[in-house]
């Protein structure tokens, strides 16, 4: 992602000509948010089927509302709901798993 998308993507509003240039502004996105929840999990100790439900609603929430309310797309000009749900989700998932694992297991290495 270049620093015109990246601009773009923190202005509010912006006009989206190509619907794959806010696509890929919501997986990379979702891969930023990704690493910071596992962070965040991990240092507060979530665990278990909690962590994961919670991780699921916050991605799929956050990118809806970026898209929907900040950026003023009709989500249905990108796909509708489940293409901006699943829009790197495997990846992102990924990126969560292995962040929160490796934070829990640092930070609670001796509990």
């Amino acid at each position: 992602m270049d620093t015109w998308m990246l601009s773009k993507a923190i202005r509010a509003g912006s006009e989206w000509s190509d619907k794959d240039e806010l696509l890929d502004v919501v997986y990379w996105g979702r891969q930023v948010l990704s690493l910071i929840i596992g962070i965040a999990f991990g240092v507060t100790s979530m665990h278990g089927i909690l962590a994961i439900l919670a991780y699921v609603a916050i991605s799929t929430v956050v990118a809806q509302h970026f898209v929907v309310k900040y950026q003023q797309v009709d989500e249905d000009e990108v796909g509708g709901f489940w293409e901006l749900a699943k829009e790197g989700f495997g990846s992102a998932f990924a990126t969560f798993m292995v962040s929160w694992i490796t934070v829990y297991s640092a930070v609670h290495q001796n509990s």
